[in-house]
């Protein structure tokens, strides 16, 4: 009888003892939690975009995220909607905020969680101000995405060693986009000793530009570079100096890489470069993500990595205080789903990941030979 007792006694202990841990671990995890915000424009025409960094961030967050969750936002990429998700945000008390396609929503948000003190990771926004005026406006803003400079100074780092004993040229669309371009490229490349052979401009969405390509057959040049941003400009010009049988090593930027999926795209010789992002490290998390991309019959696009990447980072330098989760993001290197990721002390991703990309017939591949690019240190 009193062994009867004692077993049951027991057994009740080891219920109540189970319990006692579960609410413990359970009071634990609470505490641990905390509210990631993600600020996007959920409607108009980036509406796709943000769905393909949701899907993105939502992968990551299975893997990384079990304690933690999100609260969604609509900026709008819109200066009044942007206003109200950062008051969502504000009043939500989340720990660090991502996302931000648009530069206006971010430098709002950037003014609003000022006096916070919490963290804004930069995933889309590319303005050169987010950095410039960071450290006067004292902005705690951590912008992971390029900058607007840096597929230029990747192109003139690059080419200046590619090109080093050919003269080339470099043309532009006449936008403001092309000039600024192609004025940062020249600059960059003029300091690295490499100055162009011949400069010109051309006029945008036209059916020929053989006049460009026949000024720059009579410049002496073998190479030239097209700072612009329609791929129908650049697939004209490379018609062009195909038909023409003039030789003119090509290569131009971002606007490029639609080109397997244009119907003329055969008609391109291969040779012809662009200066773009790799869209995912070679690791694990780049096989997870394009797998659950692929059951979801989403294409994989680059948002959809940097909603991933966002993510990563963010569950790996969330700690107990906003100085706490500034501190880790200044002083980690981290290892993504898009390559490595390391900030400056301005804010600025050191790491320009801007690489040539060769065009094979088929489709455009790194070249193997693309000299490796200094990470910033300042």
């Amino acid at each position: 009888m009193l062994n009867s007792l004692s077993q049951s006694n027991l057994q009740r202990f080891r219920y109540l003892f189970a319990g006692i841990v579960m609410h413990a671990l359970a009071i634990v995890s609470a505490a641990n939690a905390a509210t990631i915000g993600v600020s996007l424009p959920l409607g108009g025409k980036n509406a796709v975009l943000s769905e393909q960094f949701l899907i993105g961030a939502n992968l990551a967050m299975k893997k990384y995220g079990h304690d933690h969750d999100l609260m969604v936002v609509d900026d709008g990429c819109d200066p009044e909607l942007g206003q109200l998700a950062a008051q969502d945000l504000i009043e939500k008390h989340i720990k660090i905020a991502v996302g931000y396609l648009c530069n206006e929503p971010a430098i709002i948000a950037a003014n609003m969680l000022r006096s916070s003190g919490v963290p804004i990771l930069i995933a889309g926004a590319r303005s050169i101000r987010l950095i410039k005026d960071r450290e006067r406006e004292e902005w705690n803003i951590w912008r992971m995405s390029p900058g607007d400079d840096d597929p230029a100074l990747a192109a003139a780092e690059q080419l200046s060693i590619l090109w080093r004993d050919k003269p080339f040229a470099i043309i532009d669309d006449g936008t403001i986009y092309g000039r600024t371009f192609s004025d940062v490229m020249r600059a960059k490349m003029e300091e690295l000793g490499a100055k162009p052979a011949y400069v010109d401009n051309f006029r945008t969405a036209q059916s020929t530009q053989a006049g460009l390509v026949r000024r720059l057959q009579r410049s002496g040049v073998d190479a030239a570079y097209i700072a612009a941003t329609e791929v129908e400009d650049i697939v004209t010009i490379a018609k062009n100096t195909k038909e023409l049988g003039i030789p003119l090593e090509l290569a131009s930027g971002e606007a490029l890489m639609v080109l397997p999926w244009l119907l003329d795209a055969d008609q391109i010789e291969p040779g012809v470069m662009a200066i773009a992002q790799p869209l995912s490290a070679n690791n694990h998390d780049a096989e997870l993500l394009l797998s659950g991309l692929e059951s979801q019959s989403v294409d994989p696009g680059a948002t959809a990595f940097a909603g991933y990447a966002s993510i990563q980072i963010a569950i790996s330098v969330l700690s107990k205080t906003p100085e706490e989760t500034t501190y880790n993001l200044q002083n980690k290197q981290f290892d993504t789903v898009i390559g490595t990721i390391r900030f400056t002390n301005n804010g600025k991703n050191a790491i320009n990941r801007y690489v040539l990309h060769r065009w094979d017939g088929e489709a455009f591949r790194p070249l193997n030979n693309t000299p490796e690019l200094e990470p910033e240190t300042q």
